[in-house]
């Protein structure tokens, strides 16, 4: 197999290693994001569930209060027909009293029951706006989780591809280039074959000698950076040749 075939085969291993490697690492970040997604949906669910349940609890008050004010005017209207019975003036002056204290604390209940429907009044247009918000939540939350299992279905198709293809090339690479290949590749942050243009290696940046520069140019040698040790080959990127 002449060196140019082997070559490309490694740089085209490379690339579906290199491709796989993206497809995993996205892999794995999607179900964080599926889970952060989660997150926040729950988060503006339990928001607009904490404000019903205020909104329910202040109108549960405000019937309490109207059930305390109907009894209040009922045992004020008893007191008042009362009044018309009693005998002494010491009892007239004992029952206005109570009338007085009733009216007071009827008042009163009047009083926190406007309270109560202005704050009610107030909360009801807030969850309006905060139940749209989450109709509007909830539906953007169904389509980027749809579209996130949807790209979590295709990386796994991508990287059955790229694992297909590897393997197929690999077939094709001798075992002792493939061996040199897996070594390299260990120590070298995955990139195993670089190329060189103007003297200069794309894995490390650093200039080789010209005399290897000149070699690389027409060797029929599997060479390697003397910097990287990445096995390098001639790259004319001016024309985007090989």
């Amino acid at each position: 197999m002449r060196l140019r075939d082997k070559l490309e085969l490694l740089i085209e291993l490379q690339k579906m290693e290199s491709a796989a490697g993206k497809i995993v690492a996205r892999k794995k970040d999607l179900p964080a994001q599926m889970e952060e997604l989660d997150a926040q949906f729950a988060a503006l669910s339990a928001t607009v569930k904490t404000e019903q349940e205020q909104l329910e609890n202040l109108r549960k008050r405000r019937r309490e209060k109207d059930s305390q004010l109907q009894s209040g005017q009922e045992m004020l209207k008893r007191t008042r027909e009362r009044l018309f019975e009693v005998k002494t003036n010491k009892e007239y002056q004992s029952m206005l009293k109570e009338i007085e204290t009733l009216e007071t604390k009827n008042s009163h209940l009047e009083d926190e029951i406007i309270v109560l429907l202005d704050e009610i009044d107030r909360l009801e247009a807030v969850m309006k706006t905060k139940e749209a918000e989450l109709n509007a939540g909830r539906l953007r939350y169904e389509e980027q989780k749809v579209k996130l299992e949807e790209e979590f279905k295709a990386i796994e198709v991508e990287l059955d591809v790229c694992v297909r293809k590897s393997g197929e090339i690999r077939k094709n690479i001798p075992g002792d280039l493939l061996r040199k290949y897996e070594q390299i590749k260990a120590v070298g942050r995955g990139l195993a074959v670089v190329s060189v243009w103007m003297e200069i290696c794309d894995g490390c940046h650093m200039a080789i000698p010209p005399q290897l520069y000149n070699e690389l140019q027409k060797t029929v040698d599997l060479l390697t950076c003397p910097n990287c040790s990445r096995i390098i080959y001639w790259k004319n990127k001016n024309d985007g040749s090989a």
